[in-house]
């Protein structure tokens, strides 16, 4: 049965939530009411007035059935203390349904700027993905600015993605990053390689909406929000649509914007929950339930594509998806009546992924409802002339102020093999003082960072008087382990094209303190087997041990006037050892020593001036790296600093006595869409006379434009670059960036030959982007010596 049209006040102030069936003959109005809507409903004026004028006669005489029904029980009651007040007849209750359409939804947010100018009392709000995002804020007490504000102010490309910026790393994780440039593929778990079900977790998501919900963390009935909410999400395991009303709100609302394999899915009550798109994109049908006499509904889901867009495999999986929605949104309109209204937003022109496009939505949105107003100042208007007073729902909204508590204790969640002193040292002292929000972001990003955990979320809790801060870590379900593939490839045009394919294999959280054993493998141009074990030695990871062994065979092309002659191979197998110091998060300090053998050889060319001989290495060496660039890739922002002084020792079995000195620096800057990147190396022999496999190279797209890939090698490097980059934006859902960089420097054996106007000189253009393979980049280069080339270069980090 459907509820009446309109609640009654009960006596306690509450509002009446259920469906009942009140005096006699107020449940026939409404439905003979509602009858007559749809019957008009194709003579549209006329019909919109006749339904609004008999929804305001069916509450007054609602009113007037009510009245006389108290009469007569007042007097049949004639002996108790005081008759009950009589009920008050309610205006019509208006619901807002907002639809789905990814980063479109921030029209939802003009739309609800219009209703508040127009005075339409909102009383429900449906929403299903981007309009549950939008509507849940809403409902919680965020005002239409502070939503448009946060939509505008989040940085997206940071938000969708579960990677914390890499200064949230220790550094022998960033400096791993350089070996192997792709991203991980995959987990492994008892010797089985898995996929995770989504390509992102939501790590960095969840963190936004658990603040912004915060003031209501413990509202946990979304009919005491400010507005009655609900969330449409659908149930992975069924494809049923599932109407979420209560619960935490930032968990409901990830729920419903969980787009099938980008989002992963949310588990609640024991039930994946995935995008409500799939199932019920525009909740119309919702609301009614609900007891909507009036909906409001805003349609802002994506056409079909027409035949000629069919072209590709991306494309047709798109409209198999818009199978799905585009029939659910039909569906949903389709139970509109005559009295309700139906809002579409053009926002064709816009993309579903595309967030930077919110503020262009959000006007899209009021000139949509604008186009409307008269329809809306109607509903206002309908409202006034039966406007008895509203029940207040007592609690805390989002848009009051944030009084955020002292944290009296703080406990972990943790089911992993690390220890809680591992995770309370990443998450740093947070007890006695008001929660702070970005100390709190930080530490969950160190602890994130461990790479061992699918999500860390944290929520507020209570334990008699005090207020604390309870941290959730939950295990990776596809494996703790991870497998990474990398593929480098340069290509010149006199050099040709050289590959190399690797995989590595990284044990993570190996013990309590978070060890970690990796183990690549490499075949091309360059051959290399090799594992290491990295081993925190106390839980704040500030002191560690490192040590690695490996055998490797490395292919090198001998260049006279910037053409190969020859080429020849070094092959070397040893051991290394090292024992370090974290400094925070900033960067490392590491001692050790290193103990190789090996050979050189000619593979190519029938006279070369380097002999064939075996060698012996064993040198000790100190290093300190300390960086916080954002990417290694196409940095915009931070610095690094990398210093390395060795010393190779004929007493403990080295061939040759040397010493050698290395500095490399970069640093980033960015204005809007522009960056200036500025590096310096220099690499000296400043005793003895380093062996051919210890000396120095240079030459390249990123070193010295114009010139073959390490075709310059000697004793004493000197080098420097300044690097213009500008953000071109996306395309194809990739970032696009265009530079022009200018070099000087030389690589010699004389030290005197790397000053002043013996620097050699380069220049170049390029176009780059990112992928999950690594960077691609397109260049031409051109140096007054060598003359011009053209290089294509893929999972090489240029900085």
């Amino acid at each position: 049965m459907r509820r009446p049209a309109f609640k009654r006040l009960l006596p306690g102030g509450e509002p009446q939530r259920k469906a009942g069936r009140g005096q006699a003959g107020s449940p026939l109005i409404s439905r003979l009411v509602a009858r007559a809507c749809h019957a008009l409903s194709a003579v549209r004026r006329a019909a919109r007035w006749a339904c609004l004028g008999g929804v305001l006669l069916a509450g007054m005489l609602q009113a007037a059935q009510a009245q006389t029904g108290s009469a007569q029980t007042g007097s049949a009651q004639m002996g108790s203390a005081a008759a009950s007040p009589p009920t008050v007849a309610r205006r019509p209750v208006v619901a807002v349904v907002l639809g789905g359409g990814g980063a479109r939804g921030a029209a939802h947010v003009g739309v609800l700027r219009v209703l508040e100018r127009a005075g339409v009392p909102i009383d429900i709000i449906t929403g299903t993905s981007a309009g549950a995002i939008v509507g849940g804020l809403y409902a919680a007490g965020q005002t239409p600015d502070q939503i448009e504000d946060t939509l505008r102010t989040i940085d997206w490309d940071a938000t969708l993605t579960d990677r914390p910026p890499r200064s949230r790393r220790v550094q022998n994780s960033r400096s791993d990053e350089r070996v192997m440039i792709s991203r991980e593929v995959a987990g492994v778990s008892e010797l089985e390689v898995r996929a995770p079900s989504a390509l992102v977790q939501g790590q960095q998501f969840d963190f936004i909406l658990r603040n912004l919900t915060l003031p209501v963390q413990r509202i946990t009935d979304f009919d005491r929000l400010r507005v009655r909410f609900r969330a449409v999400a659908t149930d992975a395991a069924t494809g049923d649509p599932v109407v979420l009303g209560g619960g935490d709100l930032a968990r409901v609302i990830r729920a419903s914007m969980s787009v099938p394999a980008v989002f992963a899915g949310v588990d609640i009550n024991g039930r994946l929950l995935i995008d409500g798109a799939v199932s019920n994109n525009l909740p119309i049908s919702v609301a009614i339930e609900m007891g909507a006499d009036i909906v409001i509904a805003v349609d802002i889901s994506t056409p079909l594509r027409p035949r000629e867009q069919l072209g590709s495999l991306l494309a047709m999986m798109d409209q198999m998806t818009g199978f799905l929605t585009a029939r659910n949104t039909a569906d949903q309109i389709s139970r509109l009546r005559a009295v309700d209204l139906l809002l579409r937003p053009q926002v064709d022109g816009l993309s579903t992924s595309d967030f930077s496009q919110a503020h262009e939505a959000v006007e899209l949105g009021e000139r949509a409802a604008s186009q409307s107003i008269r329809r809306l100042e109607e509903i206002a208007l309908l409202a006034r002339a039966n406007s008895a007073p509203q029940p207040v729902v007592a609690g805390v909204t989002a848009g009051a102020a944030q009084v955020l508590p002292v944290i009296g204790f703080v406990r972990f969640e943790n089911p992993s093999s690390l220890r809680d002193e591992v995770l309370r040292a990443k998450l740093g002292d947070l007890l006695g003082r008001p929660l702070d929000l970005d100390a709190l972001k930080l530490g969950l990003d160190r602890i994130y960072a461990t790479e061992a955990f699918e999500s860390v979320r944290y929520r507020l809790d209570e334990e008699g008087e005090r207020t604390g801060l309870v941290v959730s870590v939950t295990p990776r379900s596809w494996g703790r382990d991870a497998l990474n593939f990398g593929l480098r490839m340069a290509a010149e045009r006199r050099r040709g094209a050289e590959f190399d394919f690797g995989v590595a294999y990284e044990a993570r959280a190996i013990n309590e303190l978070n060890g970690k054993w990796r183990t690549e493998l490499q075949l091309g141009q360059s051959t290399l087997v090799a594992t290491e074990i990295y081993q925190p030695l106390d839980p704040a990871e500030y002191w560690f041990v490192n040590a690695r062994i490996g055998a490797s065979d490395t292919l090198r092309k001998r260049y006279i006037n910037n053409q190969p002659v020859s080429e020849y191979g070094i092959t070397r197998k040893g051991v290394q050892a090292a024992f370090g110091a974290n400094v925070d998060r900033y960067g490392d300090v590491r001692v050790g020593i290193r103990r190789s053998f090996g050979n050189t050889r000619l593979a190519l060319g029938e006279s070369d001036p380097y002999p064939r001989y075996q060698f012996d290495e064993a040198s000790v060496f100190a290093s300190t790296e300390f960086e916080n660039l954002d990417s290694i890739r196409f940095p915009r922002s931070g610095a690094r600093l990398l210093l390395i002084s060795s010393h190779s020792l004929p007493r403990l079995g080295a061939s040759a006595d040397y010493r050698q000195f290395e500095a490399r620096a970069t640093a980033a800057r960015s204005w809007s869409a522009h960056t200036l990147i500025g590096q310096a190396n220099v690499g000296l022999t400043t005793r003895g006379s380093s062996p051919l496999e210890a000396q120095f190279s240079m030459g390249g797209l990123f070193t010295m434009p114009g010139y073959n890939l390490d075709s310059l090698i000697g004793q004493q490097l000197v080098h420097s670059s300044l690097t213009y980059m500008y953000s071109f934006g996306r395309v194809a859902l990739l970032p696009v960036y265009l530079g022009a960089s200018w070099h000087a420097g030389n690589v010699r054996d004389e030290r005197s030959a790397i000053q002043g106007s013996r620097l050699l000189q380069g220049r170049a253009v390029f176009a780059g982007t990112d992928t999950l393979i690594g960077p691609i980049y397109l260049g031409l280069g051109a140096s007054p010596g060598a003359g011009s080339a053209v290089y294509l270069n893929l999972g090489q980090s240029a900085f």
